[in-house]
């Protein structure tokens, strides 16, 4: 009997435990295309960090280390707020390739696809 409380109470532990950890933000490496408004040439384009976590957007230039971060705006999925608290929309366009992000200054083309800087 004695054993099977330890076993019961060990089980707890550990379930308590990993339930307390906190998530992780699904991470992948991409390629980014930033373009001022209204232009239609890049002024950088390399690799990234693309995170995504419970609606909140973080998008780092790897070159530059310059960081992005969205946070979820109203219910309507895909508006965010930047830092400054300035509007941002994430649009469609790319498909399966990837996503735009429009910002008050600039749009950020995230691409799955890392070529050609593999």
């Amino acid at each position: 009997m004695k054993l099977q409380t330890t076993l019961i109470a060990t089980f707890f532990s550990f379930t308590s435990i990993y339930t307390a950890l906190p998530a992780k933000a699904d991470t992948v490496k991409a390629r980014c295309d930033v373009y001022p408004k209204g232009q239609d040439r890049a002024s950088f384009s390399g690799l990234c960090n693309f995170s995504q976590r419970q609606g909140f957007v973080s998008i780092q230039l790897i070159k530059n280390g310059k960081r992005y971060e969205l946070k979820p705006a109203g219910k309507k999925p895909g508006n965010y707020v930047d830092l400054n608290g300035k509007a941002a929309y994430r649009q469609s366009g790319l498909g399966k390739k990837g996503q735009i992000y429009r910002l008050a200054n600039e749009s950020i083309f995230v691409y799955w696809d890392t070529a050609p800087y593999k």
